[in-house]
């Protein structure tokens, strides 16, 4: 796996460090590194050369199984965006779709085409409105893989730099409803698609690649297709080399002369500053060698015997699948939608916070948090989640206090 872009937490789902049955983040990196190679071996069989090449990657979920399987659902987001985040450069461009029996025009598709540029942090931000996160209105599930190949075909006729990712709980295809029927793989227009476009097939049920998503034995599947011939504008520099330079470094800035003087004002203020709050007496008091214990919601955790990795607590919403023997859940109030928020685990000598996918926490907590502290800090937690199948997502925001406290001695 290619660690050098791998997302940072504000994106990463942290299950791969405990013992939750949900998506694990680590192994869905691996996902897309094999789907990213999967994809890159195609494009070459086409005649095409991602490395020199620039690209259009169009992305299309099946969203019947979304209500019933939202962990799947959420793991074929994480796929994506891992994809995009780390193998797109600038002047690539990224397209979203959501399909069932045929294609349906889901909010985030007002964004395609998507022109990537050197701004991950935008990049990023985008995933949240980009990837379809219900199923289509009146959905009784199921989705025809062979009807919607050839609506995308259609849709890219004569792109020669576009590459289409159909990612599904199977490639087979199923009907939604009673009577309801699929094409098949003899209806004449998806024959004729495939003269113009080359479906990579390599397994039983028409996919790709059936990429495992952290949950027991279960996949998920993906469908590569690209055109007959492919083509793509060259890229001013290797695609390996642009992406080294494409991460959240900032911009540089043309050189300017120093101003001393308000330097130096801000200095004196700074320090001035720091003796009056050390007169005052500080919120976080000094380093102690006291074990602490992490207070969340009314639970508590030693930190005493944790080691760099461990998970210390998981952060949910009522009505998360919580397991049995998993001690590790704290659950918020009522009117929170029934999401994974947060994970702390411990880095190093310090704590890490990390929020769940298209959750934002905000506050005075630094990272990481200092774990040899007497100390208390405020989060602000918010986010989209659905709040019944079919409807859109609706906005959330709560209040969580992460205090640190002397473990109490018997």
């Amino acid at each position: 796996m290619n660690t050098r872009y791998l997302l940072p937490p504000l994106l990463l789902l942290s299950s791969a460090q405990g013992s939750s049955p949900t998506v694990n983040a680590a192994l869905l990196n691996e996902q897309a590194e094999r789907l990213y190679r999967e994809i890159e071996t195609a494009v070459t069989a086409a005649g095409g050369d991602l490395e020199a090449q620039h690209v259009h990657l169009a992305v299309a979920f099946s969203t019947g199984h979304f209500a019933r399987d939202p962990r799947m659902a959420e793991a074929a987001r994480v796929i994506a965006s891992d994809l995009a985040q780390q193998h797109l450069v600038d002047g690539d461009q990224l397209s979203s779709y959501a399909w069932e029996q045929r294609l349906w025009p889901h909010a985030g598709e007002s964004l395609n085409p998507l022109k990537i540029t050197r701004d991950r942090a935008a990049l990023r931000a985008n995933f949240q409105n980009l990837w379809p996160r219900t199923a289509q209105a009146g959905s009784e599930g199921g989705h025809d893989t062979e009807a919607v190949i050839t609506e995308l075909a259609q849709r890219f006729e004569g792109k020669k730099d576009t590459v289409l990712v159909l990612l599904t709980n199977t490639a087979a295809s199923s009907a939604g409803r009673a009577g309801e029927r699929t094409i098949g793989e003899n209806a004449p227009d998806y024959v004729s698609a495939l003269t113009r476009w080359t479906r990579v097939r390599t397994n039983t049920t028409g996919a790709t690649l059936s990429l495992p998503f952290g949950e027991g034995n279960r996949t998920l599947d993906a469908v590569i297709l690209t055109p007959r011939t492919f083509s793509g504008a060259a890229l001013s520099r290797p695609r390996t080399e642009l992406l080294t330079q494409q991460t959240d470094a900032p911009t540089p800035q043309p050189a300017r002369r120093v101003p001393w003087l308000p330097i130096l004002l801000g200095v004196a203020a700074l320090a001035g500053l720091i003796l009056a709050r050390r007169g005052q007496g500080a919120r976080t008091r000094p380093s102690r060698r006291d074990p602490l214990t992490l207070h969340v919601a009314g639970r508590a955790f030693p930190l005493k015997d944790s080691k760099d990795g461990d998970v210390i607590c998981t952060v949910v919403g009522p009505g998360y699948p919580i397991p049995p023997s998993n001690a590790q859940y704290v659950t918020l109030g009522a009117g929170l939608p029934a999401i994974k928020f947060l994970t702390v685990t411990r880095a190093g000598s310090g704590l890490k916070v990390t929020p769940d996918l298209d959750v934002t926490v905000e506050g005075d907590a630094p990272a990481p948090i200092p774990a040899d502290r007497d100390a208390e800090y405020t989060l602000n937690v918010k986010g989209r989640a659905p709040s019944k199948p079919n409807l859109p997502p609706r906005p959330y925001q709560t209040t969580l206090t992460l205090a640190l406290r002397p473990e109490e001695q018997p």
